[in-house]
């Protein structure tokens, strides 16, 4: 009869163990799928590797890049401000231009990377800032993001993640102190590509009075 028991209780402990493991997530070939995630979500967010690999990195690897775009765009009421990097990686030194509109007012330098740094060929104010020019976005950040929408279309060959709004990750606390955004703002991130070689990632903080959109883009080498 204690044995009876006994067979019963592990039974009854392995039911709960099994039970709690498939509601924390699924096993997909061996790999896990978190529970924020359903399986056809999963294996397209995997497509996006390429950026997200290029995000975590605290030093940007160039190698096998075309070119590199960065960009902040800020509203704020009535008032618009864009600030915008354009590297040729092909060039030596991967030089460009780097373009500033305020309002009307627009003017343009040409520019240089290097070591992490960018070099003005002449003087400009205000300089591009080079948190953002190389921004790092750990992976956990996605993984813990709940998707919104998804988008792949076969004519431009332009796929698409939308994620829901939040307002947790380290990321966009440090993003929102940045630039003395108020409480009740939000922030959205999306990423997309397009041909397999034009990567990019946006980052939107919004706020009643105050908007505030980063971008940036990858652009590899064909082959």
């Amino acid at each position: 009869m204690k044995k009876f028991k006994w067979c019963l209780w592990l039974t009854g402990v392995l039911v709960i163990l099994l039970t709690a493991s498939s509601l924390n997530a699924c096993s997909l070939g061996g790999e896990t799928i978190p529970q924020n995630r359903t399986k056809e979500q999963y294996e397209f967010e995997k497509t996006f590797d390429p950026m997200f690999k290029f995000l975590e990195q605290e030093q940007k690897d160039f190698n096998g890049l075309e070119a590199y775009k960065s960009r902040v765009y800020i509203k704020n009421g009535d008032e618009v401000k864009r600030y915008e990097i354009d590297l040729d990686i092909t060039k030596a030194d991967g030089k460009g231009d780097y373009r500033i509109q305020i309002g009307e007012n627009k003017k343009t330098v040409p520019v240089s990377y290097s070591n992490g740094k960018l070099h003005y060929d002449s003087e400009i104010d205000p300089l591009f800032d080079e948190e953002i020019l190389n921004l790092v976005v750990k992976r956990d950040v996605f993984d813990s993001l709940n998707v919104k929408r998804t988008l792949r279309t076969g004519a431009t060959e332009l796929s698409e993640i939308i994620y829901q709004s939040e307002t947790q990750s380290e990321l966009f606390q440090k993003l929102k102190s940045k630039y003395d955004l108020p409480e009740e703002t939000t922030c959205q991130i999306r990423v997309d590509y397009s041909d397999k070689t034009n990567y990019g990632i946006t980052i939107q903080l919004t706020s009643k009075e105050m908007s505030v959109k980063i971008g940036l883009t990858i652009i590899k080498k064909r082959g």
